[in-house]
């Protein structure tokens, strides 16, 4: 394929969007950026406001465009209602396949998307490549691996590459995710130990993540292409101690062993309410093991992560406070 000159990216205002436009930018690509704010802040780009779940006001806004990223989508509902699977099946599949529609009707050559190793369930076992079947388990998965196969197939029926990039657990500066609320947790005091923290995670500090979508954009491939991203894969012990570490504060010493943990989740989970009734599945994941390959992208684009879990945990540390003291940081 071409060398891409003008990169459109959706849901640019946002965690990743936002990072991915400023590196973009910095690499002298010509960029616009769309999100449902009604501006964003940045030097040297073109936004325009759309809303990926409304086709009119995405019908204008791929003119000249070579390249779409497409970011936009919904995560990290901590608190679902019985509304929550809808909204997710709206915005992360429909909104996906909106905007690839729009895409290859006005001709565009690459569509990047978005999407996470959550597709791969939580029942198998070992590191996962990109060669595991699918076993999505929740509203959030399901939706982003119905998300790729409306890309799929749309890409298929059209002139249009394909490049999926599922990205492991992101963190960082302003992490509205899972590692910042667990940051959280330990700021507050509010962090007991379950298990032993032996078991593996794999995370993506957002610049790394960010990296691996500006290689993509630069080396367009055709056809589909599914790639996972990941850092090397850390303990949860290593986790916790980063960021309290960083903190300067520690949880409380004692270990709530897993067995007993698990099955006093699955008790309450049973007679409690609404609030309590994911704690069994909160638990279960976080003592799962949680590994995926990257290798197939890190041998296609020669890509390697650059930032460390220490490195990355303490700048998302930093940012909390600073923006704490500012008091904006709302949990």
């Amino acid at each position: 394929m071409n060398r891409v000159n003008n990169v459109l990216i959706t849901g640019a205002a946002g965690f990743l969007g936002a990072t991915i436009v400023a590196q973009a930018v910095a690499s002298g690509l010509s960029v616009s950026a769309t999100d449902r704010v009604g501006s964003a802040k940045f030097s040297g780009v073109s936004f325009a406001s759309a809303d990926i779940l409304d086709l009119n006001s995405l019908s204008k806004i791929f003119e000249g465009v070579d390249c779409v990223c497409h970011v936009a989508g919904l995560a990290h509902i901590f608190s679902p209602d019985a509304h929550s699977g809808e909204k997710f099946r709206q915005i992360n599949e429909i909104g996906t396949a909106n905007v690839a529609s729009a895409a290859s009707a006005a001709g565009v050559g690459h569509f990047i998307l978005i999407s996470s190793v959550s597709v791969y369930g939580t029942n198998a076992q070992g590191i996962y490549d990109e060669k595991t079947p699918c076993n999505p388990v929740g509203a959030y998965a399901l939706s982003k691996y119905n998300a790729e196969l409306r890309a799929i197939a749309i890409a298929q029926k059209s002139a249009m590459a394909l490049t999926i990039l599922r990205l492991a657990t992101l963190y960082g500066e302003g992490d509205p995710g899972n590692v910042g609320r667990l940051m959280f947790a330990l700021d507050k005091g509010r962090f007991l130990w379950v298990g032993n923290g032996s078991n593996r995670k794999s995370l993506l500090y957002k610049g790394d993540a960010a990296r691996a979508v500006m290689a993509v954009i630069q080396r367009p491939a055709s056809g589909v292409n599914i790639f996972n991203i990941s850092a090397p894969p850390c303990t949860m012990r290593e986790i916790v101690d980063g960021i309290s570490n960083s903190l300067g504060k520690h949880p409380f010493p004692l270990h709530v062993p897993a067995p007993l943990a698990m099955l006093l989740s699955r008790y309450l989970s049973k007679i409690l309410n609404r609030r309590i009734s994911g704690l069994h599945q909160t638990l279960k994941k976080w003592l799962a093991e949680d590994v995926y390959d990257p290798r197939r992208f890190q041998e296609a684009y020669g890509f390697q992560t650059k930032t460390s879990l220490e490195v990355g945990l303490k700048r998302e540390v930093d940012w909390y406070r600073q923006n704490k003291q500012n008091g904006q940081v709302v949990k």
